[in-house]
């Protein structure tokens, strides 16, 4: 009730699913988790003029936002934005090499992710305290600095967009 009062009420849209969300041209951000102030904020960022300039001038055509597990349906509902996959597909939409950076919070998290993420360009961005992991960037997350933090992890991630190799996107993608 708390969300929907900060966030509004979520009402049935439709949208996309499925890895072939994820974009060849753009700096691809997936938000793992379920905090749903934090994504509400990465929404935010991602839509302001100085990040998407960042992400033209690094190669990049835009920034995309895509959710996996919880907060995929969180994203959905309120903004319309797509669904990659669920808690099982967190692993393979690292493997199609076209994620800048999976963002991820306090459970779901697969035990191999982060050396995954070594194997491709992904950067494995842990945001709670209770959720940190060998390996992955920690950007501790507070709601009085939400904003600020959001636009940080997108920093992150469209400035790690050079650094992506080849890239295999499946073509399923679901309305």
């Amino acid at each position: 009730e708390l969300q929907d009062i900060l966030f509004g009420t979520p009402s049935p849209v439709r949208g996309q699913v499925n890895l072939g969300v994820l974009s060849e041209s753009n700096v691809n951000v997936v938000v793992h988790g379920h905090e749903p102030v934090l994504a509400e904020m990465l929404v935010v960022a991602s839509q302001e003029q100085e990040l998407i300039d960042l992400a033209t001038s690094q190669g990049a055509r835009g920034i995309s936002l895509s959710g996996i597990c919880c907060t995929a349906n969180e994203v959905l509902l309120r903004h319309g934005l797509p669904i990659a996959g669920n808690i099982l597909q967190q692993e393979l939409a690292i493997s199609t090499g076209a994620v800048e950076a999976m963002i991820v919070d306090v459970q779901c998290i697969m035990p191999a992710l982060q050396d995954i993420c070594k194997n491709f360009h992904t950067l494995l961005i842990s945001t709670s305290p209770k959720g940190k992991i060998e390996g992955a960037k920690h950007m501790e997350f507070s709601e009085s600095g939400a904003l600020q933090t959001a636009r940080a992890i997108l920093r992150e991630a469209i400035l790690n967009f050079p650094n992506r190799g080849k890239v295999d996107i499946p073509n399923d993608k679901m309305d």
